[in-house]
């Protein structure tokens, strides 16, 4: 069937002046300048959905200035500044969508949001109190209030916004949780350790909040309460494995020894706390370092052994037992049990330097230089893995490559002058090992008044490079004064030569 041209050009003439749309579920004519207002704030939506912040900002302003009752208008004008790190002009957009339109709560949180953006904790705490007011039945207000509460130096008030969740929710974790460490901050160990208890006794059967309180009173140093929580805890369930070994006491009549050997069912339990099973250990390494105690070094390497195998994916695992056997003078099987954690990722430094220390004393400096490389990567702040890193490349004749990582390290050492001094020795002698030796020489002069004439190895090298350059006599004074401080076999048979 044909449309006649009349019909066609009917159709297209009516379609410039209106057109269909959507008004509540039922199909209407708009008029087409209400199409063009839709469209125009349609356009500046797409725009700033797409990133175009300038783009959008630009027909934003275009569309309030023609539509300024709007308050989506000012909404939209008031994310694209914030996008564009513009929090003067989105406060001044958002208060004006608040203005035209104060029904819509949404404006409220924005403007809140911008407010606690730029440091107005106490203005965002108005528009909450006032949201609050308006919806005294919507927790999520009251939980933001008290956290802007806090924020704004008024923990009270945060308490008391909080107390207002708990009558609408009741009791849980997360409201208790922060009530728990607004009192924390306020120094109120009491209130503190009372809010973790009233958690623990209204879910009676969650035994890991009373674990929590007993950790509270761990960390405050109240080790009566604690245990009590923990005996508790005990006669809920008979063999929880971190209660049974918290309420250990040592015999007064046995050794050290003898009580470690009655941790060891519980150290190969991998279900015990590994962090609870290094707490136990950790008060012995001083006594493991001052040796004497056969038993007692013995006994240490066992729950090291049985702490590998409860917990094998473990780093902190293979770092304790390693530890262990480094305090224990045994640093071959304590680098096995460093490589180990390494490969586990471990996130402290000292499993690293430890590593890194064996492998130096090993001479090992074809391992000790790319992991001295990967700690770098790992611990980009650490000087000590640069200096590793240095003294290994000089080693293996990467003089440039030391120079460039020691000369970052020594603006990394801080307040840590004897490091220091140990990556400045390493630099001059990176410049002895280039054939540079008048450089080395200048190197050394500089740092000698700044604690080098008391570093031993900074004035044998000082002295070597002399040496290089002829001045015999005083490089032979320097040998004299560095094995004044650290005798040594090869200083005596350099100072020995040198006079010849």
């Amino acid at each position: 069937m044909k449309i006649s041209v009349l019909v066609i050009v009917t159709l297209f003439s009516f379609s410039t002046l209106c057109a269909q749309n959507t008004l509540d579920g039922q199909a209407k004519i708009v008029p087409e300048k209400e199409v063009e207002r839709q469209s125009d704030f349609v356009n500046a939506e797409r725009e700033r959905l797409l990133g175009h912040h300038d783009k959008a900002i630009e027909l934003y302003k275009k569309f309030t200035y023609d539509n300024p009752d709007i308050g989506a208008g000012w909404y939209g004008l008031a994310r694209s500044y914030v996008s564009k790190n513009d929090p003067a002009n989105a406060l001044d957009a958002i208060v004006k969508a608040v203005e035209k339109e104060p029904a819509n709560e949404w404006y409220q949180i924005y403007q809140a949001d911008i407010f606690e953006k730029i440091g107005r904790a106490k203005d965002a705490v108005k528009v909450y109190e006032n949201l609050t007011k308006r919806f005294p039945n919507t927790y999520e207000f009251w939980d933001k209030l008290a956290y802007l509460a806090v924020l704004s130096g008024d923990p009270k008030g945060g308490l008391e916004a909080l107390d207002r969740v708990e009558k609408i929710r009741g009791i849980d974790e997360e409201t208790s949780m922060e009530k728990h460490l607004i009192y924390v901050g306020m120094g109120d160990s009491k209130k503190a350790a009372a809010e973790l208890q009233r958690l623990a006794d209204f879910y009676p059967d969650r035994l890991e909040y009373r674990h929590r309180l007993a950790q509270y009173y761990e960390a405050m140093g109240d080790k009566v309460s604690a245990k009590k929580v923990y005996e508790d805890i005990l006669r809920r369930d008979a063999n929880d494995p971190v209660a049974k070994l918290a309420v250990l006491e040592k015999d007064k009549s046995s050794s050290d020894a003898a009580y470690l050997a009655s941790l060891k069912p519980l150290f190969s339990d991998p279900k015990v706390s590994i962090d609870a099973k290094i707490k136990e250990v950790l008060p012995y390494f001083p006594k493991l370092d001052a040796g004497g105690d056969a038993a007692l070094t013995q006994t240490l390497l066992e729950l090291g052994g049985l702490m590998e195998k409860a917990h094998p994916q473990d780093p902190k695992a293979w770092s304790l037992s390693g530890d262990l056997l480094y305090h224990a003078n045994r640093p071959a099987e304590a680098l096995e049990r460093y490589r180990k954690c390494i490969q586990l990722n471990p996130t402290v430094f000292s499993v690293w330097e430890n590593t890194l220390d064996i492998l130096a004393e090993q001479k090992n400096y074809n391992e000790m230089l790319p992991l001295a490389e990967q700690a770098m990567d790992a611990f980009p702040n650490q000087p000590k893995a640069y200096y590793y890193y240095g003294l290994a490349a000089n080693i293996k004749g990467k003089h440039d490559d030391a120079l460039s990582q020691l000369e970052q390290a020594v603006l990394m050492t801080g307040n840590n002058f004897a490091l220091r001094l140990d990556i400045q020795d390493q630099i001059g002698l990176a410049y002895s090992g280039k054939k540079d030796f008048a450089a080395a020489v200048q190197y050394y002069e500089q740092i000698l008044p700044k604690g080098g004439d008391k570093h031993p190895g900074i004035l044998e090298h000082y002295g070597d490079a002399l040496f290089q350059k002829g001045e015999r006599g005083a490089a032979v004074e320097l040998w004299k004064k560095a094995n004044a401080i650290r005798k040594s076999a090869d200083l005596e048979r350099k100072i020995d030569e040198g006079k010849l």
